[in-house]
């Protein structure tokens, strides 16, 4: 079981640091949709997308690397994938969270949390970029799952 999340983990990590480079590269050409719901409250464990750069640099077992102007975090002990938004894009300052899980029927997925500290109209785009990687991703893994 263990060996089955490392190797999705590996999969998905792949993907998702090949993925923003889409994220990043694409035009911010207005809504796609009706507005997204919020939420008042932070929901990605820290108040601020500041404070959560700041205390994953501090944090032992995180790895960093730069993707087309994104600062990706790694936390590999939690599974945990962090994006960041570079000063230049139009919803920065943006941290977006995603974690490796498995749900009770076995089935590996990719949760996302995020927190957008630009215009509700470019957080909403923002996170309807990464919904769509996220389908791409989660599509991608079920081709390979053997």
């Amino acid at each position: 079981m263990a060996s089955k999340i490392a190797l999705a983990h590996f999969c998905l990590s792949l993907a998702v640091w090949a993925a923003t480079a889409g994220v990043a590269s694409s035009q911010q050409a207005g809504s796609t949709g009706e507005a997204l719901p919020e939420t008042r409250e932070s929901t990605i464990g820290y108040p601020s997308v500041e404070a959560a750069l700041k205390d994953l640099r501090g944090r032992p077992g995180v790895t960093f690397s730069t993707e087309n102007g994104w600062t990706i975090a790694t936390e590999a002990s939690t599974f945990t994938i962090w994006s960041f938004a570079p000063p230049r894009h139009p919803a920065y300052p943006t941290a977006v969270k995603r974690r490796v899980v498995t749900e009770s029927d076995g089935m590996v997925s990719l949760k996302m949390e995020v927190l957008c500290e630009a215009s509700k109209q470019a957080c909403d785009d923002v996170v309807r970029e990464f919904q769509k990687l996220n389908a791409q991703i989660q599509r991608s893994y079920k081709q390979r799952k053997p």
